[in-house]
């Protein structure tokens, strides 16, 4: 009897103590944003002391369908309460889904903490990805930790390195296109970014270790494992991702899927390594190999002993190669699949594409691979196809970033100069908001490549720092120039032999005027198309272009 109330005390205490500290912290957070509303002049949204503001997004986020991207947020709410925003700028109390937040969709105020200065990336971030890298990879590595990798991972990095390693993607490429080309003959309606998807964790195979990873024919255990860990992170605030949060299984599963990874990807670092240690100089420069050799580089000049691979390089470079097969199959994926649902909805805009094309590679498509083989700078002689990659970048980017707040720093707006505090904020760049905003982009929903040629003056000329689906400023995607180049070489591959007609179902929600619109789901980090986006593949009979 005596042990029983023992217990029932210590439970209830612990209880009374879990309790305090939850309305502690929401008397801290919701006084947060009443003292920036006071103190600051700062215009929010109906505010409740209970509930913050999740009454108010709740109800105009009731409009549209669930599982919409987060990017989608800020841009619905400043439509929503057009009085209350200042432009570029909004506050948002939904604690405990989230963080105190403040979006940022002004590109000047971005530049303000993400380019000079560089804020840090959010505790949230951090948390989320600690089971997942051990914090040992570029994305969430601070100081000068992050800036020792990045610069070791840099040269692979770099363009002619990227180009130099064209012709294994084409490979790849290779049994996507043929893929898309079956399926034309069945006339069976896809999901297109399943198979955009796994011809990109190939591509990657071959950019990080020069090893096929066969995923898009056979099962591939290290792209099953790596989808059952971002199953396992709590990366958004979606039901499904909230209850990985309470599953006390989590964190063995985690380690688990962490183990197999390395395993597999442990012999093929070991591989690249032994050569660096041999004095090999590889004629294919892979993502590994001269991450090792930069790394052995920097050891010789810093000790008078011999340069060696240690635990630390093996640890941070699985880390980093989980990172890059996660953000890199994610967005290029998703990229490629925007591209054929844009360019299907642009008939002109493809046109002016395959024309392009004809021009650089001549009539017969047959020949096109074995020309950018053979010179990979062909994919640079393609302005047209590359200003359409921006657009679709543009109109559909994949993920904006998220910095934590600091006690002193202000964002000031550049029309008024009224001052935003950021303490206590997850501060969110919305790259969809500004990407999308006529005052930056005349005619936003609508893809003009053109708006790349236009010069300074003119009305479709881009302004500085208005473009960042990959992030402005020292701490901005690594892997662009991988991605943009796949988009390219994969793009050059297919849009002259076939054609992709997309088949939403008739009674498929509409959001922004799009059934194409983006949701985050289990599995996905950044913003994918609702549906996978349903397609139909025909073969196409190439014309001759008649000038």
């Amino acid at each position: 009897m005596f042990l029983s109330l023992t217990v029932g005390k210590a439970i209830g205490t612990l209880i009374l103590a879990v309790l305090l500290r939850f309305f502690y912290r929401l008397y801290q957070v919701r006084q947060l944003f009443r003292s920036a509303a006071r103190d600051h002049g700062i215009p929010m949204l109906p505010h409740s002391f209970i509930f913050g503001h999740l009454i108010a997004v709740g109800k105009a986020m009731a409009k549209y369908p669930p599982g919409l991207n987060g990017g989608y947020l800020p841009f619905i709410m400043a439509k929503e309460y057009p009085e209350l925003e200042v432009p570029g700028i909004m506050y948002f109390d939904m604690w405990p889904i989230t963080p105190p937040m403040l979006t940022v969709f002004n590109p000047d105020m971005m530049a303000a903490f993400t380019q000079e200065p560089s804020l840090p990336k959010h505790p949230h971030l951090l948390a989320e990805f600690k089971p997942f890298t051990d914090l040992k990879d570029i994305l969430t590595l601070s100081g000068a930790e992050w800036k020792r990798w990045r610069g070791i991972f840099n040269p692979a990095f770099s363009y002619k390195n990227i180009l130099s390693l064209v012709p294994a993607f084409l490979e790849e490429i290779d049994v996507f296109s043929d893929y898309l080309k079956e399926t034309a003959e069945s006339g069976d309606v896809i999901r297109l970014e399943d198979k955009a998807t796994l011809c990109t964790i190939d591509i990657i195979g071959r950019a990080v270790c020069n090893v096929r990873f066969h995923a898009q024919t056979s099962r591939n255990i290290l792209f099953e494992t790596l989808i059952k860990q971002i199953n396992l992170l709590w990366i958004s605030n979606a039901p499904d991702h909230l209850m990985n949060g309470l599953n006390p299984l989590r964190p063995y599963r985690m380690k688990r899927n962490n183990k197999i990874m390395k395993d597999i990807l442990t012999p093929h670092i070991e591989s690249e390594v032994q050569k660096q240690l041999n004095g090999e100089n590889p004629e294919y420069k892979t993502i590994i190999s001269l991450a090792s050799k930069a790394y052995l580089t920097e050891q010789s000049s810093s000790t008078s002993q011999k340069a060696q691979i240690d635990q630390e390089f093996i640890d941070t470079v699985v880390a980093q190669i989980k990172v890059f097969l996660l953000a890199g199959h994610d967005t290029t994926a998703s990229g490629i699949t925007y591209a054929y649902y844009l360019l299907h909805k642009n008939q002109h805009v493809l046109a002016k594409m395959r024309q392009e094309h004809d021009s650089v590679f001549g009539t017969d498509t047959s020949t096109a691979r074995e020309q950018i083989a053979a010179d990979p700078v062909l994919l640079n002689k393609l302005p047209y196809t590359i200003a359409f990659i921006k657009e679709v970048l543009r109109i559909f980017p994949p993920v904006g970033t998220i910095r934590e707040g600091q006690k002193n720093h202000f964002l000031t707006h550049p029309e008024t100069g009224q001052k935003f505090p950021t303490e206590g904020m997850m501060i969110f760049g919305v790259s969809f908001a500004v990407q999308r905003d006529p005052k930056y982009f005349p005619n936003p929903d609508e893809v003009i490549p053109e708006r790349w040629f236009a010069k300074e003056g003119e009305p479709l000329h881009v302004q500085k720092n208005t473009w960042r689906p990959f992030e402005l400023g020292p701490r901005n995607c690594i892997g662009q120039e991988l991605a943009q180049v796949e988009l390219r070489a994969i793009l050059a591959m297919t849009v002259r032999d076939l054609d992709i007609e997309i088949c939403y179902p008739e009674d498929s929600p509409v959001v922004l005027g799009t059934k194409a619109y983006q949701v985050m789901q289990v599995g996905q980090v950044t913003g994918h198309p609702y549906l996978g986006m349903p397609a139909r593949v025909k073969k196409r009979v190439n014309v001759p272009v008649v000038e």
